[in-house]
């Protein structure tokens, strides 16, 4: 018998977790040109073989939402959406249709937002043609079952009860009323408009949105990608449909500054500070984002959190948010909940921060965390297939900038503590902005027993009126007398 001569190799451990090293990790950004494709009649496709696991992904994105509504009509282009799945096909009963999926295991949705509308078919490789013909039915050739139509209009009625029962429904339509006044973006249906759609609508609106003039697709998944292209090619390279839907239009900042308060009887107060910004494809978005995660974008590290929960204890959550807008400008909230008694401190700690971020640089150390943070969560966008085709996908509806994510981290990295103090002086004006308190409001307006801070203070800061918002019905969103 013959031993088998067993090698050892030394290899020096450590002898303290700091002295531990790795392998740089390099991330390089996907191209879009890489996986994009087009149909016979222009329709984008951005596509990718995914052998991991034995499934089809497929998102549908349309340009067109909430904001081709007609006057009176608010939510029909959610409601559209929603009674595509719903409400069956032009082939198959809305039951037969539920019936149909679910033996295949498949699901397919549809949704619509303010600006856009996506469908989306998540199935099996061995379903995949007949859960394909079923999603291109749904999207091509939708029903709205008068059935289904009186079923879902009666949950969403259900639904909108409840729009007084959390605080935190109040403040976000209150809030985008008083941001954004009356259009798209602050627009919500009433009972009327809800129980006056006609099938008739819907498919007026089905016409105007789900059209090919205004798709992109993204699939992904267990498949050969020659023949996946025939088949997208085969349902939609052939569809012909309306014209293209206009871009959303410019919604400019119309709103009068001051305080706005909702009296409810309740034991904490909802805090929203808030302001217009800019658009995506300002110069100033990437430093614009660094400067409110330092001030309340970054959780636990950022300075209103800090200041707000660990050093006063005053709120469990505070923070703030930033956004640029992508056809009308953004906007940055700074937001908390408290009780009633200590709601204007809080308020005053707030633009305490604003006023030291816009008179005070900030440190290499909060900078080069917050670029750190930043550019690390760039690969978690592009983490899975389905989600960088979905990120391509939005960008082509959007015309983002191609270059954009390509250039994102080393425009990170050309900020400068300047460039935080600028853009938090081009930004945050608090003789600008609106405070919406959602609250009680006796309690709130008396500052708390050692008077730290009053709501005459905070009127101080931001100016302009104290103005009660009465608080609406749900159904008919009239003030409630």
């Amino acid at each position: 018998m013959i031993t088998p001569l067993l090698l050892t190799v030394q290899v020096a451990i450590p002898n303290h977790p700091s002295k531990l090293t790795y392998p740089s990790y390099e991330f390089v950004v996907p191209q879009a040109e890489v996986y994009r494709e087009e149909l016979d009649n222009g329709v984008v496709v951005f596509i990718a073989e995914d052998r991991q696991l034995p499934l089809i992904n497929i998102e549908a994105l349309f340009a067109g939402g909430e904001f081709l509504n007609p006057e009176g009509s608010s939510g029909l282009a959610g409601v559209t959406a929603m009674l595509m799945r719903a409400g069956g096909t032009a082939s198959l009963s809305a039951e037969e249709l539920d019936e149909r999926i679910e033996f295949l295991g498949a699901e397919i949705s549809v949704s619509s937002s303010n600006t856009s509308s996506s469908a989306s078919l998540n199935c099996l490789t061995t379903t995949f043609d007949d859960a394909f013909d079923l999603f291109v039915d749904v999207i091509k050739t939708p029903g709205f079952q008068e059935s289904r139509v009186e079923l879902e209009r009666n949950n969403f009625l259900e639904a909108m009860k409840q729009r007084n029962d959390n605080p935190g429904s109040i403040v976000a339509r209150e809030l985008n009323n008083i941001l954004y006044s009356d259009s798209y973006l602050s627009d919500e249906p009433t009972e009327h408009e809800i129980r006056s759609m006609s099938v008739e609508q819907l498919k007026n609106m089905h016409q105007s949105i789900f059209s090919p003039n205004n798709l992109v697709l993204a699939v992904s998944g267990d498949f050969e990608r020659e023949e996946m292209l025939q088949t997208l090619n085969s349902a939609f390279g052939q569809w012909s449909g309306a014209k293209e839907a206009p871009s959303p239009p410019d919604v400019l900042s119309s709103y009068e500054p001051g305080i706005y308060y909702v009296d409810q009887d309740i034991p904490q107060g909802s805090v929203r500070i808030a302001i217009r910004t800019l658009k995506r494809d300002d110069v100033d978005a990437i430093a614009s984002t660094i400067m409110n995660h330092i001030l309340g974008g970054s959780g636990f590290t950022s300075r209103i959190t800090r200041r707000v929960r660990s050093d006063e204890g005053l709120a469990y959550s505070a923070g703030s948010r930033f956004n640029a807008g992508v056809w009308s400008d953004g906007v940055w909230t700074g937001r908390f909940d408290t009780k009633s008694s200590t709601v204007a401190v809080a308020t005053q700690i707030v633009f305490e921060e604003i006023e030291r971020m816009k008179n005070e640089l900030v440190s290499e150390e909060d900078l080069n965390l917050a670029k750190s943070a930043l550019s690390e969560r760039l690969p978690l966008a592009f983490s899975s297939t389905d989600g960088m085709l979905g990120v391509f996908a939005s960008d082509e509806l959007t015309e983002q900038d191609a270059e954009y994510w390509k250039n994102y981290r080393a425009n990170i990295q050309e900020v400068t503590p300047e460039d935080v103090k600028r853009v938090a002086n081009r930004l945050l004006h608090p003789s600008q902005m609106a405070v919406l308190i959602v609250g009680d409001w006796d309690e709130i307006k008396g500052g708390g027993i050692n008077k730290r801070a009053t709501i005459e203070d905070i009127q101080s800061i931001v100016g302009g009126d104290v103005v009660e918002i009465p608080l609406k019905d749900p159904m008919t969103l009239e003030p409630i007398q």
